[in-house]
Parts: structure tokens; C-alpha cells; sequence
């Protein structure tokens, strides 16, 4: 498969974005690839490390923008910025337009609202994060084997869609279609609310007087693996993770509601005048193991966030 493309804009070179440069420069794209990061530092660094062919400042590529000068539009900044450079488009704008957002609910409907009628806009998820942030820690291997989500909003071109979803599979990646309100109920719990639960075992545990008296006093941590396994995402870059659960606050609180109950039952089994049924716990955790390799299709080891 080869990229059909010549001159790609990547606007939010970020982890994300410099990845998919990086992808694209190791699978020979021969397309000239324009970046626009956030600060003059940024741009900075993304001329020292070569991240694109021409870098910009948000500030400098908006005084001009020619969105029509590019065969493809990538937007990877968070949620709301990708919404607010949606509402900056040409009305009627017929160029191919993409993003990688974690949500979608909000993008498609800044989509609609804009590119009225006929459009060429298909809404994308790479499935392949990082808690690293920041365009230093850009992967060409980031979106080998991954999954990508994809999102049809009201007006996109049938034609525009197998654009889109060959770009991803050229970058050596599997797609799936997912509604955006079914992508954002889902992400609410396999990504999240999971998040949300990392950070708060992380404070949880540090605001134990035990445990942090004794994690003070060891020469080396306390945990175990669990728990280095089970926070690994704690605090992961909140310029890009408020804004996700800003635009995805119903179903994340929904998320949160099921999983308080199913701990309430939990709770409730453990009191400490209730004996213990330990078979019923073996069960219980049998189970976990089961439904893990279903949600991660009977892979041991995914390393999606």
C-alpha cells in the first residue's frame, strides 16, 4: 500500500503528531509534511529534532492559513482545540480532514455545524498513547499493529473514508467504524474512567500516614508490581486529559456510577463480621481473568492506555 498523498499538515505536533511524521518518513512517504506546534520552543525543538519538513507557531500558520494548499489535514491537539480550528475552516471547506481525538461526540457535531452538506471529514481514534507527552518523545513504531477508530460524521464522502481509513493502514494499522456516541461511552470505560481511577488510586495510596511513613523510611518503594501496573497512567498529561473528560463528562460519570456499585457489592462482601466464602472469590477472579482476555481479544499483553 502507498500513501497517496503529497503534502500532509499535521497541526499539533505533539507525541502524537510526531509520531505519525516519524511513521510516515520510516514507511518512505515521499509527502512534504508541515507541523504547527504551540510555542515558539516547541518549534524550536521540532527544527533541532526534524519532526516535519516546515514547522509553524498556532500563531504564525493562522495569520495565513491555506488549508486548500494540503492534500490532508491532520488535527492532534485535545478536544476543544480541535474544535475550535474545526470553526475556523472555510464554510463549505472540501479538503480531507482528520483527527485524533479521544472523544468524538463534540468533534462530529463541530463537523456538521461547519461543513455543511457534502465534506470530506472522517473522524479518527489511534488506539495508542502514551502518558509521555510532548513532541521529544515522538515513536515510528507507535502506530504499527494498533487499532484506529473511525467515525463517519452526517455529509462525509464514502470515497473520503477509504482515504482516510488507507492512510492508517498504510502506517500498519487495523480500523474499525464506531458511532461517536457508542465511541464515547466506550472510551469512557476502557480508557477514561480508568485514567480517572489510576490517578486516584495514586492519591489513595499516598495519603495513607502508614504507607507514606514507611515509603519515607525504605530505601527502595514499597509496591509491587500491581500497583506500578495499575498507576502507570496516573496524572498523564492533564492539558490533553482535562479536556477529555470535559467532552465526555455524561458518560464518564455514567461509567462511574456502574463501577461504584459493582464496588459497593464488593464492599459489602467484605465486612468484617461477614465470613468469607472462598470459593467465591476464586470465582471472582476467574472471571476477571476470563473478561480480561475477551476485552483485550486473548492478548496478555496490550499496551494501549
Amino acid at each position: 500500500m502507498k500513501s497517496e498523498f503529497s503534502r500532509i499538515l499535521i497541526y499539533g505536533l505533539g507525541m502524537m503528531g510526531a509520531s505519525l511524521s516519524l511513521a510516515l518518513r520510516k514507511k518512505n512517504s515521499s509527502a512534504e509534511i508541515v507541523g504547527v506546534v504551540g510555542s515558539p520552543t516547541s518549534k524550536e525543538k521540532g527544527i533541532r529534532l526534524k519532526s516535519a519538513d516546515q514547522l509553524f507557531t498556532a500563531e504564525e500558520f493562522l495569520r495565513s492559513p491555506d488549508w486548500e494548499s494540503y492534500d490532508l489535514i491532520v488535527f492532534g491537539v485535545p478536544v476543544n482545540t480541535t474544535v475550535e480550528v474545526i470553526q475556523k475552516l472555510p464554510s463549505g471547506f472540501k479538503g480531507l480532514l482528520t483527527d485524533m481525538g479521544s472523544t468524538k461526540l463534540e468533534i462530529v457535531q463541530a463537523v456538521e455545524s461547519v461543513l455543511t452538506g457534502e465534506h470530506r471529514y472522517i473522524s479518527s481514534h489511534p488506539m495508542c498513547g502514551s502518558e509521555e507527552s510532548g513532541l521529544e518523545f515522538g515513536n515510528a513504531d507507535l502506530y504499527e499493529n494498533r487499532l484506529c477508530i473511525l467515525t463517519k460524521p452526517k455529509g462525509a464522502t464514502n470515497e473520503a473514508y477509504a482515504q482516510i481509513e488507507g492512510f492508517w493502514k498504510f502506517l500498519g494499522m487495523s480500523t474499525t467504524e464506531i458511532p461517536a456516541q457508542d465511541h464515547d461511552r466506550i472510551l469512557s470505560y476502557v480508557s477514561h474512567v480508568p485514567h480517572l481511577i489510576s490517578s486516584l488510586m495514586t492519591n489513595w495510596v499516598w495519603e495513607n500516614g502508614c504507607v507514606r511513613e514507611f515509603t519515607e523510611k525504605s530505601p527502595l518503594p514499597l509496591t509491587g508490581g500491581g500497583f506500578r501496573d495499575m498507576t502507570r497512567i496516573a496524572g498523564s498529561n492533564p492539558k490533553m486529559w482535562s479536556p477529555i473528560f470535559g467532552s465526555n463528562q455524561e458518560e464518564i460519570y455514567k461509567a462511574l456510577i456502574d463501577y461504584k456499585e459493582r464496588l459497593d457489592l464488593l464492599i459489602a462482601e467484605l465486612k468484617p463480621e461477614k465470613p468469607l466464602d472462598l470459593g467465591q472469590w476464586e470465582s471472582f477472579m476467574e472471571k476477571s481473568r476470563k473478561d480480561r482476555d475477551a476485552i483485550l481479544k486473548k492478548q496478555n499483553d496490550s499496551k494501549n492506555p
